[in-house]
């Protein structure tokens, strides 16, 4: 097995109320390695979303270790955290997320702007990942004039852009009806095929299939693991 990208090293969260201290996360311990597609299940408010902002660096444990490519991120700057961010992960989310002022292609350039790609780079890398996810025809239209099959490939296109090593996708099928949810699951599964980690919370029993592993959280805890051969 390739060497682990991220570990997760005794993960506690806690999240203070006025009232009391609700805990999302206890003694979490999990390696997700490189070329690894992870799925994370669990019923409604088990810790999912919390695991994966925390395995994202978007946020940090109240207790344990998290380590990225072998360094520990709890004691970095929030700077050098968004630098590792903008630099290794891609965000696919189930609400698109996208800008509506924005063209398709300038949604998709947007994070090249923020890593200050220059402009012909940026044409370039844009132009070949619309192509790939078929998806040039649309490069002058605005995300509401497009299906959301459409509009989460171009999510997808976003957060691959950059070239990230890792992918987090929150409910990426989770506003798309069956046929547009399997046109998302085979991409994914397509780039996880080429190297891609992808790190993935769902409801989804169906998109879970994709996975070569499958995580379930209850009440903030692992319970179970099961290894998937993947479709």
């Amino acid at each position: 097995m390739n060497a682990p990208l991220i570990q997760l090293l005794n993960i506690n969260k806690a999240y203070k109320n006025v009232d009391d201290d609700t805990q999302a996360l206890h003694h979490v311990t999990m390696n997700i390695h490189e070329g690894e597609f992870v799925c994370i299940m669990g019923p409604s408010g088990c810790g999912k979303s919390t695991l994966l902002n925390i395995a994202g660096l978007l946020d940090l444990p109240t207790e344990g270790e998290v380590l990225f490519k072998g360094e520990n991120v709890v004691k970095i700057s929030s700077r050098k955290r968004a630098q590792l961010r903008r630099d290794y992960v891609g965000f696919v989310f189930q609400s698109f997320n996208l800008i509506d002022d924005l063209t398709v292609y300038e949604n998709i350039e947007l994070p090249l702007i923020y890593q200050q790609i220059p402009p012909n780079e940026r044409k370039l890398r844009v132009e070949k990942i619309m192509d790939q996810l078929q998806i040039s025809h649309k490069k002058r239209v605005f995300p509401n004039q497009i299906s959301g099959g459409l509009q989460q490939r171009v999510a997808v296109a976003r957060a691959l852009v950059s070239n990230p090593q890792l992918i987090l996708a929150d409910e990426p099928t989770g506003n798309l009806d069956s046929e547009r949810g399997r046109e998302v699951m085979e991409l994914l599964q397509m780039l996880n095929e080429m190297g891609t980690t992808i790190l993935m919370v769902t409801h989804s029993t169906a998109a879970s299939d994709y996975a070569s592993r499958v995580v379930h959280l209850f009440d903030g805890q692992i319970v179970t693991e099961n290894l998937h051969k993947g479709r």
